[in-house]
Order: C-alpha cells, then structure tokens, then sequence
C-alpha cells in the first residue's frame, strides 16, 4: 500500500483516581505512591508499544501526561491492522478497574479540530468498552512493589514518615492538607498552535510540573513535609502538613506566573492572555477515608474551575483556589493567609480572646439575609483591648464594608476571605 494514512491518536487511562485513593487509611503513604507509579507504567507501556509498532513511520508525541497521551502518526499500514493492535494492546486490562482507552482519527484540517474529533472518538470508545465475564469476580489489583527510592523526578519525592508523622510536623493542629491543582483552560490554550508549538507547550508544562516543582519543595526545606502522589503534565496532587501545603501553593502560584511569562516569550498568545490554574484544598486527619479525601479535594477543585469574579473591575474565571467551602482568586487566598498570621499574633500574643475568630461567623448573613455588622461594633467596644483597637477596627471595617457590598450584589471585595482566615488562625493556635 503506498497511501500514507494520517492520524491522530489519544490514549485515556480511565478510573485513576477511584483506583489509586481506594485503599485503608494506615500506611496509605506508600500504597497511594505504588498505585500512582501503577497507572504511570501503564501508559508508559501503552505509549511503548505503540512506538514499536509504528517504527519507521512518523511518531510523534504531542502531549503525555496525568493518564493521557495524544500521538501525531503518519503511518502505511492501514486501519484494521492499526485497530488490532490497539485491540491487542488493551486486552491484558480488560477485566481490570483501570482500562487505557485508545482511539484515533485520521487529521483534520488543523489541530483544534483534530483534538475534538478524537476527544469524541475516546469518548465513544468508553461507553463501547469490551465487556469480560471476569469483570463479574474481578478482584482488586495488587500494584506491584517498586523502588520509589530509585525513580527519579517529582513522583519520586517521598517525605521520611507515613501521614501520621508528617501530621505530627504541622504547626498547631496536627492535620494533613491535600491540594489538586490543574492548569485551567489548557485546551484553549492549545488552540490555533502548530504541533512544534504544542510539543513545546506540553513539554514545559511536564517540566515545570516536574523538575521545577521537586526543586520548589526542595528549596522551601519541605521534603519531608509535602508527598507527591502525583505530578506531571498540567496537573498535580499533593498531601502534606496542613500548613506547609497552604504556604507552598502560594508559592507555587508566583512560580507559575514567571513560568508562563517565560513561555509567553516562546509562544505567542494574545497580549492580556496569561495561563493561570485552580487549585482545591481539603484539611483532614491522617485517619480519614482516603477515597472520600480525594473527592472532597476534586470537588473543590471543580468548584474554583467553575469561579466567576470581579477584580479591579475586570470579570475574570477560573484562577482561584478553593478551601474550607470558599473559593478565593489567588490575591485573595494571600490576604487570608496575611489576615490569619495577625488575628494568630493578636489572639497568642496581644492578649486577645479565641471570640476574636468566632466573630466573623456570627455576622455572617445565612443566605440573603442582612448582614449583622452591628455585631462588629459592639464586639469592638466591649471585648478589644484599648492597645489592639487600631488594629481590630481596620479589620472590621473592611470586613463590614465587604459585607455590605455582597449584600447590595456589588463583587468589588469578597468576606469569604474573613472566614477562610479565620479557620485558618484556629488550625494554626490549636494545640
């Protein structure tokens, strides 16, 4: 056959995250790291496969990572012998709760429309699954043991000691945080790129995800605080001490924004277009039920992918993070963080009362109701000390004016910034 067929081809691990988070609590560490190096080697075996096959052929590798692959082929051999090979590929997983769906197009007209196409083909793919009677009394996968010590990069990072030892180092409350971050909008981001520019884009995207963010908690002195589960392509899944996984992500956010000015200089984007992502944050016991952490976790960050806010007037998306149940743009998150160290100061050092933190829940409105500022003044009169009143009033202040203006459907200040804070300060002074 001398016709050269043309492809695009796409490779979607499904079930990942219900496979890897289903295990017992104790000694969870270690077996959510085997279970994720799991599902990493499975598309590293896919993905190896399918380089023999089209050995001599064009092979491209667009974009791999977080489960997912898609592959540029220009190839002679023809469907059928390329859909038994994929058929060849999947059957070892076919009674298996983690399955790598694969499915491919011959090219469109350009990229974007290439991605959408074999978006729907994998789509189709899934509701068209093979069925095994093995699937009736499949029994739960044992990972195989690996070396963690011996992979290198980020999902190689492990802290010294389970969770419960990596709880113990929080500061005040001896809990555990889990952070899930994905870059937002990514598949608008790739639109109207060459394939040079997506490779490009797709590959930084797994460096910075990688080296830049083991070099992060390396350089912050947190490699025996934060755990990686996960991490690479445009995405990442943490679990470490409460207050180290606060304080990295801030972090991690500034490292991000020059990052992507760097990349800015390599791609063109529109003027004003910055790549952003979203974050969700969950606080829990070393003892909680991990899958339920996990979906507490994906919540949240669906919940900050689904934000709309106003900042200086502009309308803006997605860009946020979400904890405790609210969801904060990023400078917000920071002020909270600000806001929590002083109520903390002046509570453990200023002799202020612990009634300082429950204020703000009090003069919250439940649903639409008028906001109860006059709680505010009459807290300040009788319960702040004449040395802290300065203080404590500019707070108030502005929490009472941001009350207002939520009230009057005015998006210029957020007060979910106040309760975030203030959870925050109880996490940092319990004992």
């Amino acid at each position: 056959m001398n016709n050269k067929l043309d492809i695009f081809l796409k490779c979607d691990i499904s079930g990942i995250q219900t496979f890897i988070f289903n295990v017992p609590s104790e000694g969870a560490a270690r077996e959510l790291k085997r279970r994720s190096i799991y599902v990493e080697n499975i598309a590293k075996s896919c993905l190896k496969e399918l380089e023999i096959y089209f050995t001599g052929d064009k092979f491209n590798v667009l974009y791999n990572g977080g489960g997912n692959f898609y592959l540029d082929i220009s190839t002679k051999k023809d469907v059928q012998e390329i859909q038994n090979k994929i058929m060849g590929i999947q059957e070892p997983y076919i009674a298996s709760e983690i399955y790598p769906f694969i499915a491919f197009i011959e090219q469109q007209a350009n990229l974007v429309e290439s991605l959408n196409e074999v978006n729907i083909a994998v789509q189709k793919a899934k509701m068209q699954r093979p069925v095994s009677f093995e699937l009736l009394d499949a029994k739960p996968i044992n990972a195989p043991e690996v070396q963690i010590a011996e992979i290198k990069g980020i999902n190689g990072q492990i802290p010294k000691g389970d969770f419960t030892w990596i709880a113990e180092q929080s500061d005040g409350d001896k809990k555990l945080a889990a952070l899930k971050l994905d870059v937002d909008n990514l598949g608008s981001l790739f639109m109207e790129r060459t394939e040079s520019e997506y490779s490009l884009m797709s590959g930084e995207l797994k460096k910075f995800f990688d080296e830049s963010l083991l070099r992060l908690i390396k350089d912050e002195n947190m490699q025996d605080n934060i755990y990686v589960v996960f991490s690479g392509g445009d995405d990442c899944f943490l679990i470490g001490s409460w207050n180290q996984i606060f304080n990295l992500v801030i972090i991690l956010r500034g490292k991000f924004r020059e990052f992507q000015k760097d990349l800015r200089t390599k791609i063109k984007f529109e003027q004003d277009k910055e790549i952003t992502f979203s974050a969700g944050i969950s606080v829990f016991t070393p003892h909680y039920p991990m899958l339920q952490m996990a979906e507490e976790v994906e919540d949240s960050l669906q919940m900050s992918k689904l934000s709309k806010y106003t900042v200086n007037g502009e309308k803006k998306e997605k860009d946020s993070v979400t904890v405790f149940g609210k969801t904060l743009y990023w400078t917000e998150f920071e002020k909270a963080q600000s806001l929590a160290y002083t109520l903390t100061d002046l509570i453990n050092n200023k002799e202020e009362s612990k009634s300082l933190l429950m204020i703000f829940r009090l003069v919250f409105p439940i649903d639409n109701e008028m906001p109860k500022v006059w709680r505010l003044k009459y807290f300040l009169r009788r319960n702040i000390k004449q040395i802290n009143l300065d203080v404590v009033k500019s707070i108030f202040d502005d929490y009472e004016q941001s009350l207002l203006f939520r009230y009057l459907n005015q998006k210029q200040k957020n007060p979910d910034i106040y309760l975030v804070a203030s959870r925050w300060a109880e996490l940092l002074m319990k004992k």
